[in-house]
């Protein structure tokens, strides 16, 4: 289990959400792509699987918003980097 690339991958999609609000402003769609990442980063650093910690019958939305709500170029990289980080997640 690879907890320290996926904190890496949740924290670099932060990254790129963090310079889109800066320039575009934020949305109810990209505070919850947000705190999702904030959640996945915070269990990866703590060395736990953070799919364990989910409550029951519940899993991560980012994928399905991203892929409904997001088209230009700048949301495209943001997408380019959830895709990392459901990647790292399949991979524990």
């Amino acid at each position: 289990m690879n907890f320290r690339a996926l904190k890496a991958a949740s924290d670099e999609a932060l990254n790129e959400i963090s310079k889109y609000v800066k320039k575009n402003g934020s949305n109810n769609v990209l505070q919850s792509i947000e705190n999702q990442m904030k959640f996945i980063s915070s269990e990866a650093g703590s060395g736990v699987n953070p799919k364990e910690k989910l409550s029951e019958g519940r899993q991560f939305t980012y994928g399905i918003l991203s892929s409904r709500e997001f088209s230009s170029p700048e949301e495209l990289i943001i997408k380019e980097k959830l895709d990392n980080v459901t990647e790292q997640l399949n991979r524990l």
